[in-house]
């Protein structure tokens, strides 16, 4: 149930595809997860781009983060408590228990109310809404996965009291304002009883100690998911006022930020003169800098800068990703291909990753690996009949010996019976046709052949 619902929330989900806000959430949950005994799953962590405060785990270990949520904490153990009780949820298995003690049910029903989170008509808010009333648990489930969130956290190392101060902050909030209630709040009912068993498992007064700090590190990723989910005259502000307030020496920091916020948000001309500013009072950031040459046109400028990020962390998909496209553009299509390739392997969810590597083997006169790249990217979204047809086209294409030709045809044939008599399959479009609008995921001109302009 848990790897149809992923493969559902892909398509419909918005997720935040970031490596440095991945990276960061996923270490966090192995930590905690780390002191469980043995699974018979593997945990997955994902980021919702969403400005909701909201958290749900489904079945099989898949635990998901609005950015809100991430975007609101004030320390990496308010995040690593919420992370927590949802890590109690699905090691509980709160989900199945719940639809056993409510009412006769099936794992294909179960199954069926899950993917009901994720329908296609349904808009990111009203998305939040429906998740909230679909897996609202019952008081008993909050009790122990409070109780085992509380274990799993002070277990892995974090202060385990940061949970009762972020609930105490969204209680009080709650109580100010009763018609805006988070979502986290819905699904995971909050009431003074609740909090009062929190506070008998956390022992007398050890909730009111210490004040946490916000790391470089959540810094840095609050700065990415704010950029990502919240609008520009909310989030805008707030960083100016961080600005203007900053002492001299917090001031390249605060820069940094607002270079970053910007850079994800995507308005690099504006991103480029706080992270130049950034960069020259001894700030390392070249992962954004690189980019915003890049989208900006300022291709070799950017070839430096990403060089170096790429350098510095060989992981970062994003990276290789933004290092790959500026190649590209240079007619450096090994490198291209080199580095796209490898960000393809770390982080194969990115469509139109695997098209411009698609592009990059054709225009190295590898078109059938490029047809195959862009059926890919086709499956990536949804289009299953064009995924079918790039996958025709790259079965045509490629060599009789070619390695990818057994893992193709098995591929193709699961397509094959997912598209069934339903989408017709779409037919190449001539030179001269219009362009069709990329974010509408339906393929222009030159993505009929790789490297055809």
């Amino acid at each position: 149930m848990g790897e149809e619902f992923l493969a559902q929330a892909r398509l419909q989900i918005p997720l935040v595809h970031d490596y440095e806000v991945l990276s960061f959430v996923r270490e966090l949950g192995t930590r905690l997860v780390a002191t469980l005994k043995d699974q018979p799953f593997d945990y997955e962590f994902f980021v919702v781009r969403s400005d909701d405060i909201n958290a749900f785990a489904v079945p099989g270990g898949k635990i998901f983060f609005n950015a809100g949520l991430i975007a609101r904490v004030e320390s990496e153990d308010e995040l690593a408590g919420v992370m927590g009780h949802e890590i109690a949820h699905s090691h509980a298995h709160h989900i199945v228990r719940q639809e056993q003690k409510s009412a006769p049910t099936n794992y294909a029903a179960l199954l069926g109310m899950l993917l009901t989170v994720i329908h296609p008509a349904l808009g990111v808010a009203a998305l939040s809404a429906a998740n909230a009333q679909t897996l609202k648990y019952q008081r008993d489930f909050e009790r122990e996965a409070d109780f085992l969130g509380v274990g799993y956290a002070r277990a892995a190392g974090f202060e385990e009291e940061a949970i009762m101060h972020l609930l105490r902050k969204l209680f009080a909030e709650q109580q100010l304002n009763p018609t805006l209630v988070p979502p986290y709040l819905s699904s995971h009912p909050l009431t003074g009883e609740r909090l009062s068993n929190l506070e008998a498992v956390l022992g007398n007064n050890e909730w009111t100690g210490k004040k946490l700090e916000r790391s470089y590190r959540l810094k840095r990723v609050q700065a990415i998911v704010r950029g990502l989910s919240q609008r520009r005259e909310q989030v805008v502000p707030e960083f100016e006022r961080m600005l203007e307030s900053a002492s001299a020496t917090e001031r390249p920091l605060a820069l940094e930020l607002m270079g970053i916020m910007m850079t994800h948000g995507e308005d690099y001309a504006l991103a480029r003169p706080y992270l130049e500013q950034a960069r020259d009072a001894g700030r390392n950031v070249d992962r954004e800098l690189g980019r915003v040459y890049a989208r900006l046109g300022m291709s070799e400028k950017a070839l430096e800068y990403l060089q170096r990020a790429a350098e510095a962390h060989p992981d970062d998909w994003n990276v290789l990703a933004d290092l790959g496209r500026t190649e590209y553009q240079l007619k450096d299509y090994e490198g291209a291909k080199e580095h796209l390739e490898k960000s393809v392997r770390l982080y194969p969810y990115l469509p139109e990753v695997l098209r411009t590597l698609g592009r990059g083997l054709g225009a190295s006169d590898q078109e059938g690996e490029g047809f195959y790249r862009f059926g890919q990217a086709s499956e990536l979204e949804g289009h299953l009949a064009q995924a079918h047809y790039y996958y025709t086209k790259a079965l045509e294409t490629l060599p009789e010996d070619h390695p990818l030709r057994k893992e193709l045809s098995t591929h193709m044939t699961e397509v094959e019976e997912e598209v069934g008599e339903t989408e017709p399959v779409p037919h190449p479009r001539r030179r001269g046709d219009p362009p069709r609008d990329p974010r509408r995921g339906r393929f222009r001109p030159q993505e009929i052949g790789p490297g055809i302009q």
